[in-house]
């Protein structure tokens, strides 16, 4: 057994040695593959992983469990189980109120090492707080404040204990360490040391959320990552702390690994398309080599070789190929994906890192090796049941029917001579149009989809014009919305106005007080929020869903009103934003009428049948001292209705309208500009941006800008992740294709040799035989065209415009990858046929003619 496994090593390494051309071509293929299936799973997992890292970050800490509220006792009890790796203890003072920190929440704490490190914020120059007078903050809130990042500084904090007073406390701090800001955190940490937290709270914990100072926190780190929920259950239960509540960190849910899951989908039908490619050439390559030493397999049959002796050969020698092909392709593949993962995740917050877990190699390895002895199956099934008398009758066809005589009156054409020699073998002709074709069809699918993307749809989505500067504290969720903001200023408007190339301006305004619902508006809201709505509601937003049932019982509710003028009200009276009603300017002006808004429902899905729960059309509805008339129900544009309300302490059911700008000033002088839009002419939008980004820097940094230009970037860089592995991936498997096909010609035509020579003696002339030869070449490539072209047209045609029927897309048909492939396949169809001709001249007439 030993000397019989010794002969065919000794049979599979002088084979694989004497198929030199054939090996490179392969170990060529295999690279191809392994890179592609190597870059496709770094980026799946480094996606996964940077995903996992930003929710970290927005969540605020990377533990498995946080508590809001609990003891210092319970804490030591929890972190004294077997299963708890780490617990962080952290006592809340308060948030901060410096008026350069608005829109960004500071929570005055101290924190124990372990809570800070999880929580990103331990400080990377200097220490944590140890003196009563000392503080630790990040850049974020030391850029803010204007104060250099060096130890030792001065730091003064106003802050305030508890929410709900308007008593502000003063207290300055001598910074003794600082971080990176994390942007994505929704707040910021001053930590200050155990001294200062003791004397603020007399040594006393808070036991419940209402209190904020003294209020004490913790985070909790489990041995494992697996059922955490249920870990977290046994813990409490086995220390008789069942009913008190913790959070998981959303990292960890299920929902988050779904959405990974959903993100790396592209990768994984990705690694399906090149599967594919790579069988279609591999399989090609291995069918092409059996078939030119068949004769060879029939000899070792009639020497006593057994079919599975021979099927181990022809692996053998896939297997060597292996060798060399999949660790070159892991490389290659490991560095290409280093440099796509930055590309794709630019838009990410925070550093973006590579993954390097061993089941990208282990995984590439093995789908490339299975590739690979998948496509070796059918060659090997081929090359082990062909019999000695077969393999000496064998030739290029790849059939066994009988030759059928061709009768021509015009005689032989070097045009018919070159189709004919395609349908010699018309499977490795359909292989190599099919490879060739898939790379073409998915780069015109790919560029379709992306060229059917309407940035205008995506736009008036997000912005109504081309700048919108809000007041700090609009988006201020946790503090509110102050109307009395000094954000937008005089100075700020006076410099709008005066931008070359203003074309259009509009004002914000907004107030917040107390409503009572009339009858017709309760009976709106009864008729649409029925227990089966206010149900599903309460499934993802319980607090919103309780308060809409509380306004229906009381027949109260939190009034929201909007003073606009210009852009803002120009939008949102608009025919796709009007969903009940008609609005009359001239009647709006008086200041008699308001628009109520409705939620956010297509005006396609109602008709007027349909009940808002909002004020019907005609009704009067008193808000404050004055009687309105609603004139029409509008949809919540997103640029105007989309912020935070001015008293975040209590959740209520909000019902929002709409009156003049002007009306609004009357009523409320001393309300500030809450949004200012305004459009500018193209060529001026560069100045625009300059002049915000001098006063963002300069003047006032908390200035929040929204920008069409600035979506615009964004939305490329969210997508990029997807453009770039479409065009990758169809570019790679067209290389496969295209290297499929110069392997095909160059094995056609040496294995030829002899047959060319034979021509050539009785009369075809260099000339002739060359131009047979590119002719040979153009058929393929116009085969190759055609296919593409109408596969291309028939997928661009139903699923891109299928996908692009919803969404911010507009159809458009386009070929025009193809287009610009076209005259490169043509040129490679001429020059690869040509430069395999000079090779073949090398050799004279009778020495081609002696070969066996």
């Amino acid at each position: 057994m030993k000397n019989r496994n010794s002969i065919l090593s000794t049979i599979t390494a002088r084979s694989f040695k004497a198929n030199r051309t054939r090996n490179r071509v392969a170990v060529l293929a295999i690279a191809l593959t392994t890179l592609m299936f190597t870059s496709l799973f770094v980026l799946s997992q480094s996606m996964t992983k940077n995903l996992i890292e930003m929710t970290f970050r927005q969540s605020g800490y990377d533990a498995q469990v946080s508590f809001k509220s609990i003891t210092e006792e319970q804490a030591e009890k929890i972190s004294s189980h077997p299963d708890v790796e780490e617990l962080g203890n952290s006592i809340v003072m308060g948030l901060a109120e410096n008026q350069k920190l608005s829109g960004r929440q500071l929570e005055i704490r101290w924190g124990d090492d372990s809570y800070a490190s999880h929580s990103f914020a331990f400080p990377t120059t200097g220490t944590m707080p140890g003196a009563a007078d000392e503080v630790a903050l990040d850049t974020l809130v030391l850029d803010r404040l204007g104060i250099p990042h060096t130890l030792g500084e001065a730091v003064t904090l106003e802050w305030r204990k508890d929410p709900a007073s308007d008593e502000i406390t003063s207290s300055t701090f001598t910074l003794c360490g600082y971080w990176d800001g994390n942007q994505s955190a929704y707040a910021s940490m001053a930590w200050v040391s155990r001294t200062f937290a003791d004397e603020m709270t007399a040594g006393l914990d808070s036991s419940g959320e209402s209190q904020i100072l003294g209020l004490h926190m913790a985070q909790v780190s489990l041995k494992s990552d697996s059922h955490i929920e249920e870990t977290m259950d046994d813990i409490l239960k086995d220390l008789d702390l069942s009913g008190l509540r913790y959070s998981m960190n959303l990292a960890y849910s299920p929902e988050m690994n779904a959405s990974a899951a959903q993100e790396t989908i592209p990768m994984y039908l990705g690694m399906v398309l090149v599967f594919i490619a790579g069988y279609l050439i591999i399989y090609n390559i291995f069918q092409i080599s059996v078939t030119a030493d068949i004769q060879f397999y029939g000899q070792l049959k009639t020497l006593g070789t057994t079919t599975k002796q021979i099927k181990k050969i022809i692996y053998g020698q896939a297997d060597r190929l292996c060798l060399i092909g999949i660790p070159a392709g892991l490389v290659l593949g490991y560095l290409l994906g280093m440099v796509l993962v930055p590309v794709m995740l630019g838009m990410m917050d925070g550093q973006i890192s590579v993954s390097a877990n061993p089941l990208i190699f282990i995984g590439s390895t093995l789908f490339a090796w299975l590739t690979v002895l998948i496509s070796c199956l059918r060659p090997a099934r081929l090359a082990g049941k062909v019999s000695p008398i077969e393999a000496l009758r064998y030739n290029d066809s790849g059939t066994s029917s009988k030759k059928k005589t061709k009768k021509s009156r015009k005689g032989a054409s070097l045009p018919g001579m070159a189709f004919a020699n395609l349908g010699r073998n018309k499977k490795r002709t359909v292989l190599v149009i099919s490879s060739l074709s898939l790379g073409l069809v998915l780069l015109s699918c790919f560029y379709a989809k992306n060229a059917s993307f309407d940035m205008e749809k995506y736009l008036s989505g997000l912005t109504i014009s081309d700048f919108e500067l809000s007041d700090s504290t609009h988006e201020d969720r946790t503090a509110g919305y102050n109307p009395n903001g000094t954000t937008l200023n005089q100075e700020l408007s006076a410099r709008v106005e005066a931008l070359n190339g203003l074309e259009g301006i509009g004002h914000m305004y907004s107030s917040q007080l107390s409503l009572e619902i009339d009858h017709q508006t309760l009976q709106n809201l009864k008729t649409y929020y029925t227990e089966d709505v206010l149900k599903e509601w309460a499934s993802y937003d319980k607090q919103g869903a309780q308060a809409a049932a509380q306004a229906m019982e009381d027949k109260k509710a939190a009034a929201v009103v909007y003073g606009l003028d210009g852009i803002p009200l120009d939008t949102i009276v608009q025919e796709q934003y009007l969903l009940k009603g008609d609005f009359d300017a001239e009647k709006f002006s008086t200041g008699k009428y308001v628009l109520a808004l409705a939620p956010a429902i297509e005006k396609d899905s109602i008709d007027q049948n349909t009940v808002l729960p909002t004020a019907s059309i005609g009704s009067e509805v008193i808000i404050g001292d004055n009687t309105y008339t609603v004139m029409a129900n509008v949809f919540p544009v997103n640029s105007i209705a989309n912020g935070a309300v001015e008293d975040t302490q209590k959740r209520q059911f909000h019902m929002s309208f709409i009156i003049p700008s002007e009306h609004f000033k009357e009523l409320w002088p001393d309300h500030t500009l809450r949004k200012l839009f305004f459009n500018v002419d193209d060529q001026e939008i560069a100045a625009a941006q300059k002049m915000l980004d001098d006063y963002t820097r300069n003047v006032d940094t908390t200035l929040p800008v929204t920008s069409r230009k600035t979506m615009e970037e964004q939305y490329k860089e969210e997508t990029r992740a997807s453009t770039v592995i479409g065009n990758a991936i169809s570019i790679v498997i067209a290389l496969v294709g295209i290297l499929n096909f110069v392997n095909s010609m160059v094995t056609a035509i040496v294995s030829r040799k002899k047959e060319f020579a034979m021509i050539q003696s009785i009369g075809m002339t260099k000339r002739q035989l060359c131009r047979m030869l590119v002719f040979e070449g153009l058929f393929y490539a116009g085969f190759t065209l055609l296919v593409s072209y109408a596969v291309s047209s028939l997928a661009v045609g139903t699923v891109i415009r299928a996908m692009a029927a919803d969404g911010y897309a507009t159809f458009r048909f386009t070929l025009f990858p193809l287009f610009v492939c076209t005259p490169v396949i043509l040129a490679l169809a001429v020059l690869i046929p040509y430069a395999c001709f000079k090779n073949l001249e090398k050799q004279s007439i009778v020495e081609r003619l002696r070969m066996e």
